[in-house]
């Protein structure tokens, strides 16, 4: 599998068959963990791999091909990734809603014959270089504490026992934000959660009052 990966970020050629969710797996992590040019080079190597399998076994790779056309479209910077995540967010919130109202009896029953290997959904996304300079110079003003609530970074990274902060811009990048100091912050990530999907604190004060 290491090998896989290291051919697909240098664009070159493999042999080995994958299926289509951990390749979908493997471009996903190369998106958001690496360079755009590793995306595109990952890319070319699935097109490879793709005409070298077909070829051989007289088959055609529909899953693949759709995976390939999904993020060569990623690759070439068609539309927000954030947007294109929005809309699916919103009928997973809703599709839960209906499960939580679902009987008890009636949930565990979908539940045993529902398919237990998830469905793959290619996601067609910009990919924003954001400067490493800015993230570097937020974290070391921060110095291993969240900007937000003081508290300590929660773990060490694996990578570099460094401490764990997230990089948050307060104006959303899709939404016109500058990647600047000015417009990061780094967060915890309770607090980066809780900036996303919590409640907004003067709502909490609100809904205390209410109670």
């Amino acid at each position: 599998m290491i090998a896989v990966y290291e051919k697909m970020i240098n664009g070159l050629e493999f042999k080995r068959a994958l299926s289509a969710s951990d390749m979908s797996y493997y471009l996903a992590r190369i998106m958001t963990e690496d360079s755009s040019s590793s995306l595109l080079n990952s890319v070319n190597a699935l097109w490879k791999h793709i005409e070298y399998y077909e070829a051989k076994n007289n088959v055609t790779l529909k899953s693949l091909r759709d995976l390939h056309s999904s993020y060569l479209a990623i690759s070439q910077g068609i539309v927000s990734f954030e947007d294109s995540n929005k809309s699916f967010d919103k009928s997973f919130d809703k599709a839960v809603e209906k499960a939580l109202k679902t009987p008890k009896e009636e949930r565990q029953k979908i539940l045993s014959t529902s398919n237990k290997t998830p469905q793959v959904r290619a996601i067609v996304a910009n990919v924003y270089e954001r400067n490493p300079y800015v993230v570097a110079e937020i974290l070391e003003r921060a110095s291993g504490k969240c900007e937000r609530c003081d508290s300590s970074a929660p773990f060490a990274r694996k990578k570099d026992n460094s401490p764990y902060l997230e990089v948050h811009h307060k104006v959303r990048l899709a939404d016109g934000g500058e990647d600047t100091v000015q417009n990061a912050t780094a967060l915890c990530p309770n607090c980066h959660r809780e900036l996303h999907f919590g409640v907004p604190k003067h709502n909490k004060a609100l809904h205390r009052i209410s109670r």
